[in-house]
């Protein structure tokens, strides 16, 4: 195991991609700091895939930094814990940046002077090494952590799966601007390599891999460093016969570097498994299916937090970059700091921005309220000027020309798609062969929309179709729902309908059978009252003959 080569290059690639030009310059110069905590914050309660959570706490209650203050009580879901001591001010709708522009659900909190984090909110473990791997799920759970990449999918579930032999670390990074798993892995590699051997043991993974684009050198530098450290710990444990000393020694997984090619969308999933391994993961299934998980940098140095210094998430790093920001970098914000707030620290002129970027240029989400705050899905922001001479990335509404038919789309396409047959379908709502064409295999990587001549924005198209077929089949299953309990209640009637009918049937049956009876036999009505009578005089005679001899008893006395 610690003979095998550090690093390797990749072994696979993946079809289409774009070079656009990176701007990571901008961010990745300046060592990570972090931000005073501002006067107010908004925290969302839906910052994850799956159910919103549900506030804990009361208006007017005073939290702890740390203390939980919203939880899923059932299905998928994460934790919201309070990123400062506070008071709760108030809990309901807010401005949070959802894509609708609707408010949703979150709880404002106003800070105060005690900003010390309480670790008891998060249960003390034995040396993870000695811990089960439910413990161990059991403690990132009640962290809160999430994908930290951008999908927000709950850690926790994640490492349910079964049956994988390699985690790989996708340290890719691929959009312009985005250095904060740059500088993480720059200035605390050993903490994400603990991260990842915690996640590892959690799945019995028996290798990590660490996939990593060939623009950062300095990223590689310090990771092959900090493993080349680890490679020299683990040669200690082992006797000269060439056993390990300890138990553990033995099951450490082995860690490797792969190198790849920069190009984008490498930091998509599947790309990444197919620039690691050579392979793709097959139609409609998970990597698992090959034995392979995946996980982020920020992820697993949550982890690392969670398990090893009893931190929940509260706080992450974000690339704050643009040519209106006086000191771009990577910065520790706590969750629910509104932009408004970097806005001010940061110096942005606002009469020379109109919106600002969440998230990359590619991919991210143009922001014109800022009152929107950071979440668990902020891993950048991008304050330039509204107009520029370079492609500074500023995500303007404008008309777009007509599509020209060329087919710089489908050549750029990571996923080997026809991009501009999803348009023509999207844009004349023609919803099932959308779906026939492959729509939800679309990653949304805004490829396409980068080399488009007619700069048609075609990821905007994909986004629409998706939600439309969505909503259809959610109101087709709400039609299929309705229909199903009109046909039982339609069953219910005629089968009630079909009983009185029986009972009906029967009764006059019964009536009609009297009556052939009574034909038959006239007489047979009266000699039934002729015995009843008969009876009732006897039951009389025996009540006199009784009187009788009670009477003479008592004379003779």
């Amino acid at each position: 195991m610690t003979d095998l080569p550090i690093i390797e290059k990749a072994k696979g690639h993946f079809h289409g991609g774009v070079h656009p030009q990176e701007f990571k310059s901008i961010s990745n110069q300046a060592e990570i700091s972090a931000l005073p905590s501002p006067s107010n914050l908004v925290i969302p309660l839906q910052q994850h895939i799956g159910n919103a959570s549900q506030p804990i706490v009361n208006v007017g209650e005073t939290v702890e930094k740390g203390q939980l203050i919203a939880s899923c009580t059932s299905g998928l879901g994460a934790n919201i814990h309070a990123p400062v001591s506070g008071i709760v001010k108030s809990i309901g709708p807010h401005h949070t940046g959802h894509p609708s522009g609707l408010p949703t659900a979150a709880i404002e909190l106003e800070t105060n002077d005690q900003q010390n984090l309480n670790s008891e909110y998060l249960p003390r473990l034995n040396h993870w090494r000695e811990e089960t791997s439910d413990n161990l799920r059991n403690c990132i759970k009640n962290a809160g952590i999430v994908g930290l990449g951008g999908a927000t999918f709950p850690t926790e579930a994640k490492l349910k799966t079964a049956n994988i032999k390699t985690l790989i670390v996708n340290a890719m990074e691929c959009e312009p601007y985005i250095t904060c798993d740059d500088r993480l892995l720059r200035e605390h590699p050993e903490q994400v390599i603990e991260g990842s051997q915690i996640a590892a043991k959690i799945v019995n993974a028996t290798e990590i891999i660490f996939a990593i684009e060939d623009n950062k050198p300095e990223a590689i530098s310090s990771l092959e460093k900090a493993i080349r450290l680890i490679r020299e710990a683990q040669k200690s444990t082992i006797d000269s016969s060439g056993e390990p000393k300890n138990s553990s020694a033995g099951t450490e997984p082995s860690l490797r570097i792969v190198i790849a090619p920069t190009k984008y969308p490498s930091g998509g999933e599947k790309q990444t498994i197919e620039l690691v391994t050579g392979k793709q993961v097959p139609k409609d299934q998970l990597p698992a299916s090959l034995g392979l998980l995946v996980q982020n940098v920020a992820t697993l140095h949550s982890i690392y937090n969670a398990v090893v210094n009893q931190k929940p998430l509260t706080e992450r790093l974000v690339t704050i970059t643009g040519d209106l920001v006086n000191k771009p970098g990577n910065y520790w914000i706590p969750f629910g700091t509104k932009l408004t707030h970097l806005i001010e620290t940061f110096e942005v002129d606002r009469k020379k921005i109109s919106a600002a970027i969440l998230g990359g240029p590619m991919m991210g989400q143009s922001i014109s309220n800022f009152d929107t705050p950071v979440t668990k899905s902020t891993n950048c922001i991008i304050f330039n000027r509204t107009q520029s001479n370079e492609k500074s990335w500023v995500i303007e509404t404008k008309p777009h020309q007509a599509c020209i038919r060329c087919s710089e789309c489908q050549q750029a396409c990571p996923v080997d798609l026809l991009p501009q047959q999803l348009y023509w379908f999207s844009e004349s709502k023609q919803w099932e062969p959308l779906e026939k064409q492959g729509l939800f295999d679309c990653i949304e990587c805004g490829a396409c929309a980068y080399v488009c001549p007619s700069e048609i924005p075609l990821v905007h198209y994909y986004r629409f179709g998706k939600s439309e077929i969505r909503k259809n089949k959610a109101n087709q299953e709400k039609a299929e729902k309705a229909k199903q309990r009109f046909e039982f209640r339609e069953m219910r009637l005629a089968r009630a309908k079909e009983e009185r009918a029986m009972k009906h049937k029967k009764a006059a049956e019964e009536r009609k059978k009297a009556a052939n009876n009574q034909q038959e036999d006239p007489s047979g009505k009266q000699a039934a009252i002729n015995r009843a009578l008969e009876r009732v005089k006897q039951k009389k005679a025996g009540l006199a003959q009784s009187q009788t001899t009670q009477d003479s008893g008592e004379a003779n006395e």
